[in-house]
């Protein structure tokens, strides 16, 4: 079904910063990896997650991105992919993506191609 708005105009949020605020997905992250395992998705220091978690250190913009772009791919392999194969699947070859790692396209180019490997997959196309 075809998800399509009447809206001719759309007011700011009232409280963008609930939206802003990367916390909440770090926090969803570490509840599911733990903090050591996500320092390596990231690419971080092991010690690094924690203090961000206790506030010591504030995420940088792109520390930031990634923890955006890495949730947003793991939502949706998890959509597509049981947990394991979700997680094989990103650090396997992928076709859609000429044979080239999910994780590392991530990191190279961000989470659109990686979106719309998964979405092939989900709909049942080959690369």
């Amino acid at each position: 079904m075809a998800w399509t708005l009447a809206l001719q105009e759309i007011s700011p949020p009232e409280h963008p910063e609930a939206l802003s605020d990367v916390k909440p997905l770090l926090d969803r992250l570490v509840a599911a990896f733990g903090p050591r395992p996500l320092s390596r998705l990231l690419d971080v220091k092991p010690g690094t997650v924690g203090n961000w978690m206790s506030g010591h250190r504030r995420l940088s913009p792109e520390m930031a991105r990634r923890v955006i772009d890495l949730s947003h791919v793991l939502s949706r392999a998890l959509q597509v992919f049981k947990p394991e194969t979700a997680m094989q699947w990103l650090v396997g070859q992928e076709p859609f993506l000429d044979g080239s790692r999910p994780i590392d396209v991530l990191a190279i180019r961000g989470v659109a191609p990686l979106i719309e490997a998964l979405d092939g997959i989900d709909a049942g196309a080959y690369a």
